[in-house]
């Protein structure tokens, strides 16, 4: 059986968690970190990440993805931003857009899900 594939286009920071403006953040899917592949990705409000360019690809399994934003600005103690979900039936909807929203953050991300 084939399945669909969530495409990140795009990540807005709109405010960070962090009081000064910068948060150094990972994108999970479960407990496995899937962007960056290593390391941590630093952002500073008002940034807009490409991830278009970097091939940020989601493989869908039976079920809708759920995905984590996370904040590690202290080793070791991150903190949750939010989480979104990427439905199967989003399927060639187009740009969708979502927001992850906690820890006193607010992150847009674009995405589209492409058919299998």
């Amino acid at each position: 059986m084939d399945f669909p594939l969530g495409k990140l286009l795009e990540l807005d920071v709109e405010k960070t968690q962090s009081p000064d403006h910068q948060d150094r953040v990972v994108l999970t899917r479960g407990d496995f970190q899937f962007f960056p592949s290593s390391g941590l990705i630093t952002v500073r409000q008002g940034d807009a990440l490409d991830l278009d360019s970097e091939d940020v690809f989601v493989p869908f399994g039976d079920g809708d993805v759920e995905l984590t934003l996370k904040a590690v600005n202290q080793p070791g103690n991150p903190i949750s931003l939010g989480s979104i979900f990427l439905r199967r039936d989003e399927v060639n909807v187009g740009e969708l857009s979502k927001r992850f929203e906690g820890g006193g953050a607010l992150y847009d991300v674009k995405y589209k899900v492409l058919p299998p």
